[in-house]
């Protein structure tokens, strides 16, 4: 596949108006909002998601999606990342992400042929750029840049925090950002985890919110 074609196929899948719904979810962002969170807490939110959570449990099960080339196997990825989240809201979002990527990917690309059971959106965003002909550095390397800016989309909703704080905040990430992409290409296996019991915890507090800006 041509350079270019595969550029333009990442560019889609991971720009902000392709339609899966992931600006609707905050990941525990809104509750530490309601806990009178700023710029400070945003900083250590951000870094623990990279070094402890999704900058290692989402990259490495998009690797793992990316290199299984059958259905079976992919559902069995795909049952080991359901047991990892064991916060129903999480498991939920993941599930409802993939699920929109996939029916989107199938109407937009029907050649590519996935059957992922539960859907969670690493995996199937891993075997979808597998098929579309995407490089895994360059997934994962988009994919954790588009984690990170949902973290911080999120925050720019609910937190008094200004676009270009967010803009520093993602330059000071990148550092982490990358390590994580190579921790992934390195070890997919070893990196499918992750140790954010805080993060957790405020992730299955944000359903029980008087208000809310954002789903659980």
């Amino acid at each position: 596949m041509r350079t270019d074609l595969s550029l333009l196929r990442l560019l889609q899948v991971f720009d902000s108006q392709f339609p899966v719904g992931a600006f609707a979810h905050s990941g525990g962002v809104e509750t530490y909002a309601s806990l009178g969170g700023g710029l400070a807490e945003l900083r250590e939110i951000l870094q623990a998601q990279i070094v402890l959570g999704w900058g290692r449990s989402e990259l490495a099960a998009a690797h793992l999606g990316w290199r299984e080339n059958e259905d079976t196997s992919l559902c069995r990825l795909a049952r080991r990342v359901d047991a990892l989240k064991v916060v129903p809201a999480v498991r939920q979002a993941s599930v409802g992400l993939g699920r929109r990527t996939l029916e989107l990917v199938r109407r937009l690309y029907p050649d590519v042929a996935i059957e992922v059971d539960p859907p969670h959106h690493a995996v199937v965003i891993g075997a979808a750029a597998r098929r579309l002909g995407i490089g895994i550095e360059d997934l994962l390397t988009a994919y954790a840049n588009n984690l990170a800016m949902g973290t911080l989309t999120a925050a720019l909703r609910c937190m008094p925090v200004s676009p270009a704080q967010v803009q520093q905040l993602l330059v000071d990430a990148h550092d982490d950002l990358s390590r994580a992409v190579a921790r992934a290409l390195a070890d997919p296996e070893g990196g499918l985890f992750t140790c954010t019991p805080a993060l957790d915890i405020r992730s299955h507090e944000q359903a029980f919110l008087r208000t809310r800006l954002f789903q659980s």
